[in-house]
């Protein structure tokens, strides 16, 4: 089997772990408007978006410090082509 790392298998495995640590996020109250943004920013400008991605870095709040985990989570998985 092959590992396949497209923008699309990245972007499945990015929205893969916010499903999974959904219920987490909501028992810690995040705020998930202000997550899913940092997310999707991240996934439409496949991390090329320094000065964009900067900007909730340097805020420094519990949902850029769960952006940036579940970022380096999902770049952990390994998806094969079938």
């Amino acid at each position: 089997m092959q590992m396949v790392t497209t923008p699309i298998v990245n972007s499945q495995k990015l929205w893969m772990v916010v499903k999974r640590m959904e219920p987490h996020l909501i028992r810690n109250q995040a705020n998930m408007e202000k997550l899913l943004k940092m997310l999707m920013i991240h996934d439409v400008s496949n991390g090329d978006s320094k000065e964009l991605w900067s900007e909730f870095e340097s805020n420094e709040t519990y949902e850029a410090k769960v952006a940036h985990a579940i970022i380096r989570l999902s770049d952990q998985i390994e998806m094969e082509r079938n």
